[in-house]
């Protein structure tokens, strides 16, 4: 099995039966930053991301979605190997990341390689391009990489070519500019491309469209799934806005993944994740989210007993969410709910969704 490359030909995608990145039981745990006067205390430690398993496949869609500070963009940079785990692993088409950057057993598929196909596009795009370079000189460095022998007429060609294929018109007028005279809409396009000339087989969008103007956010996100079907390419799009990761996930016919202190508390078809959430705290999203036009989200009292977030240094016992959610039992303070449904589909944590859970016979929280 092969797909196209930037340039048209053919590269590897590995092996069928693996899927493209794989994290099995997850945690990135990391030290709080201290102030002046805790510097002889002992630092606390922040759960980013804690125990999550997930799989990306193919040519595949994973929308993330949760509060800020939730762990999400912790997650993502997990994916692509941009951050190290302090638990669990995380494998690009069954070779594990970090034991390839280290140089530790067989290894298979070389670090370098794994970092070339796993590419991000920041929220802020003009922190990552060059201010001294031209556009051209900003895009002729992953081709370089990626086809060192490609001479400078076919490298320029190669160049307008995608300039055009993300709206930028002239080509020849964006390649001479320099990013400061380029809009943030027009940053993020070349920070696209020059991802897409990495020949990436996953691409993380973390926030990717947010600090746009909001016309331009269907635009940007239509434009990423359009190049997903050109490029045969996967996507890790993150957001805090529930309508954006509904829209990207649905006309990507993929799934979105629901947040809450570095948990993954629900994933599905966006569809149905959003008409029928099997946890509480999607309802909550829902409720934040009026623009998805749903007949009962954004409407009444917010569906949770407390507005603020517990400290992800000290998260709740039991299931995380239990000291907001209306529908909380006693053992939710007790047990934690793992993740059920059809592997693959519709999968939430929480205990109201399987009928003979001792959670029925349990006593309701009370504040």
């Amino acid at each position: 099995m092969s797909r196209p490359d930037a340039f048209g030909s053919a590269a590897p995608s590995g092996r069928d039966d693996e899927p493209l990145v794989s994290l099995d039981g997850v945690e990135v745990h990391f030290e709080k930053e201290q102030g002046l006067f805790e510097f002889f205390e002992e630092p606390d430690t922040v759960r980013a991301v804690d125990g999550i398993s997930l799989d990306i496949e193919e040519n595949d869609v994973l929308a993330l979605v949760g509060e800020s500070g939730c762990g999400k963009s912790t997650l993502g940079k997990t994916t692509i190997g941009l951050q190290r785990p302090t638990g669990g692993s995380v494998r690009y088409r069954g070779q594990d990341i970090w034991a390839a950057k280290d140089g530790v057993g067989d290894v298979e598929i070389p670090f370098d390689e794994i970092r070339s196909s796993l590419q991000i596009i920041h929220q802020d795009p003009g922190s990552s391009l060059n201010p001294n370079q031209k556009i051209v000189e900003i895009l002729s460095q992953p081709i370089k990489l990626t086809h060192p022998n490609v001479g400078l007429n076919e490298r320029r060609e190669r160049i307008y070519s995608l300039l055009e294929r993300v709206g930028m018109n002239p080509a020849a007028d964006f390649a001479d500019r320099y990013p400061h005279q380029l809009s943030g809409g027009e940053k993020q396009r070349v920070a696209l491309s020059r991802a897409l000339l990495m020949n990436p087989d996953l691409i993380l969008a973390d926030e990717a469209i947010s600090a746009l103007d909001v016309s331009l956010r269907v635009e940007m996100m239509d434009l990423m799934l359009d190049l997903q079907d050109d490029f045969d390419t996967s996507f890790v799009f993150i957001s805090h806005d529930l309508s954006n990761a509904r829209y990207f996930a649905e006309h990507g016919d993929g799934r979105v993944g629901v947040m809450y202190l570095g948990e993954i508390v629900e994933v599905g078809p966006a569809e149905e994740l959003i008409e029928d959430p099997g946890h509480p705290y999607t309802n909550v999203l829902r409720w934040a989210t009026p623009n998805l036009a749903l007949d009962a989200a954004g409407a009444g009292e917010p569906p949770v007993r407390k507005i603020d977030v517990p400290d992800p240094v000290n998260p709740p016992s039991g299931c995380r969410f239990h000291t907001r959610c209306p529908e909380a039992r006693d053992v939710c303070r007790e047990e934690t709910p793992e993740l059920r449904g059809e592997p693959g589909g519709h999968q939430s944590a929480c205990f109201r969704n399987e009928p003979d859970h001792k959670y029925w016979d349990s006593q309701p929280v009370e504040d």
